[in-house]
Parts: structure tokens; sequence; C-alpha cells
């Protein structure tokens, strides 16, 4: 009997293979081992990959000036050279002041911002100022919700999906109420938009305009806007077909009262449910899709010197960067990348100047 394979240090899979892989096949290497996907959502890893990589990244900011309604871009990043390099006016390399309607990997899905009966919609990618325009969708009502996934960078497709008002938004069927969403996808392998069936949620479930969502494990998922707001809606995006379920979050939810600030994240691949009180945030993970089973990973406590900088009761999480560093909402249009693990922080103004806290 052969001789089992000696297992080689963390040291060199991290020095030697993991940072010099390409952006491409780094989702493939997450999926050799949980000790792999770990790693590569490291802060130091990170670091490392986007340096040999030549990779950006950060967060686009969109902001709504309170002057003539324009919305803003930004970008920011824990690199403070990256922050340099890029200018407020991000997207001005399009023909038409845009608003960002949904981002994945790099790639920015936007609308035309002048008021016509007939808006313009665009995709680009920033980093190489390249644009198409696309086709408009089928339907010219309002639109609530919009959503974007990459399926594959090499080849390049991508999914977005978009939720308008329906004609008839209101329905009744056995004695229940409900509301009603157009429902379309576009598929760049076609190029076209597709209707697809109306979905009719429970009449108490409402999901608001614009709301953020997260995308992780071939599904986009928004937090439900209801009274406690302790559901979830997911919409799946396969390759031969879309569905839609809503289903609960974990237990302390619901002994909370949902009084506490919450935040869908995706944290190493997963769905993840940040809960805030004060300093303190508690990060709950969704182990198994299929049996929607959430389990408490980690528990963080902000610095002082943090939640003097934050206004407000709770601090205003507004993402996960990676799995120790947080996005902060501060004061006075600030933003700051926070550390979990040495309390360290970056505050990036709006202006993109940086100090250490």
């Amino acid at each position: 009997m052969a001789s089992p394979l000696p297992s080689l240090p963390s040291e060199i899979f991290f020095d030697h293979i993991l940072t010099r892989t390409s952006l491409e096949s780094l989702g493939r290497c997450r999926l050799v081992s949980k000790d792999w996907n770990h790693i590569t959502y490291d802060s130091r890893f990170w670091k490392s990959f986007c340096k040999r990589s030549d990779t950006i990244s950060g967060f686009l900011i969109q902001s709504q000036s309170q002057i003539d309604g324009k919305h803003i871009q930004t970008f920011v990043s824990v690199d403070n050279k990256a922050n340099k390099n890029f200018s407020h006016a991000i997207l001005d390399f399009l023909p038409v002041p845009v608003k960002i309607e949904a981002v994945s990997q790099g790639l920015v899905f936007c609308v035309d911002q002048n008021v016509s009966v007939v808006r313009d919609y665009f995709i680009c990618k920033p980093t190489t100022l390249q644009w198409e325009k696309l086709p408009n969708p089928k339907t010219r009502f309002l639109t609530s919700m919009t959503a974007m996934a990459v399926l594959s960078s090499k080849p390049l497709r991508y999914k977005i999906i978009r939720f308008s008002s329906h004609k008839y938004p209101f329905s009744k069927f056995k004695s229940r109420q409900y509301y009603n969403m157009t429902c379309e996808v576009f598929d760049s392998n076609t190029w076209a938009w597709k209707r697809l069936k109306n979905v009719s949620l429970p009449y108490c479930v409402l999901l608001g305009i614009d709301q953020p969502y997260v995308t992780s494990c071939g599904a986009f998922y928004w937090l439900v806007r209801l009274a406690r707001s302790n559901q979830v809606f997911a919409f799946y995006y396969g390759d031969d077909k879309e569905s839609w379920e809503i289903f609960d979050l974990p237990p302390p939810m619901e002994e909370s009262g949902g009084f506490n600030y919450k935040k869908l994240v995706e944290y190493q691949g997963r769905l993840a449910l940040i809960i805030c009180e004060r300093e303190v945030m508690d990060l709950w993970v969704m182990e198994n899709h299929g049996k929607k089973l959430w389990s408490k990973r980690q528990t963080w406590t902000l610095s002082t010197k943090v939640c003097k900088q934050v206004e407000g009761y709770i601090p205003p999480l507004a993402a996960l960067y990676n799995s120790d560093i947080a996005l902060i909402k501060g004061r006075d249009e600030k933003l700051i990348f926070y550390n979990f693990e040495d309390s360290s922080a970056n505050v990036v103004s709006k202006l993109f100047r940086s100090e250490s806290v």
C-alpha cells in the first residue's frame, strides 16, 4: 500500500500557492478545503494577494446630493494608495450621469439619472473604463429592487434581477391578501431580458425600494421589512430556472423582539447575519442552507475610540470587507475600516484623507 502524501505546512500554501493564484481561480481554491477557504478570507492573505495580483479591492459608495438630488459615487478601500488613485467621479467615463443599481465582482449595473420616460441602462467596469449599453427591460413599471451576480469571469457571464411594481399590486387568494411584484432577469449569454412569473408575497411582507442585498450560494438575499423584521427573502438564480422563498432569521432575533440593529452580510462565502447592540456585534452564519441551520461564530466588541466616532446608539455597520475587517459609518460622512483582530481603525473621509485610530 502506498504511503499517504505528507501534508504541507499552511505557510507554504499561503506564501507560495494561494497568494500567487489568479482572481479567476481563487473561487475554486476555496472549494478545496475548509482551511483554504478560511485562509483566503483572512486580512493578511487578502492584502498579499491584492499586491501580487494587482487587484483593487474596496467599496463603491453612492450618496445623493442635497442640492440637486443627483447621485454621487466614490470608491473607498483599506489601501490608502487606491483611495488616492481613484477620483470621486469614478463613473464619469460613462456618456451620462448614472445611478448605481447593483455591483458584483468589479462590474457595475447602472441607470441614466436623467428624468425621462425611457431611461438607458449600462453595464461597466470602472477599473478598465469599459462599458456597454443594455437593452431596456420589457416592463415600464417603477423599479423596486435590483441585484446582479457574476456567474463566470472567463468567459464573462452575469445575471441581473429586476423587481418592479405590478399593474395590480394587491391580490386575494383563499381569503389571504398578497403583494405582487413583476420580476425580470437579464442574462448576458442571451443579451435579453426575460419576464418571469410574478412574485406574490404575503401582504404583511414588505421589501423596501433600493434595499441592500447579499449574494451567496447562488441566491440573492434581502431582509424582510416587517414590524419585527425577522425573516429573509431569498431569490435563487439557477441556470435553468429561478425560484424564491422566505425563511426565518436565527432564534436570537425572536428573543430580542427585533429592536437591535441587524445586517445581512456574506461571511467566507456563506450567508451571515450581524446583530449589533451598542458596541457588541454577534455574527451568525448559516451552516446548512437546506435545513436553514444558523450558528453563532463570533462576538466582536468595538473599541471605545471607534464608538465615539459613530453617531447613534448602535454603530451603523455598512458591510464586511473580509473575515477580520468591517466598514462602519461614522460622523461627518466618514467611513471607518475597523479591524476586529487588533482593534485598529482606518478612518476614510469623503475627501479620502486617512488617519489611524
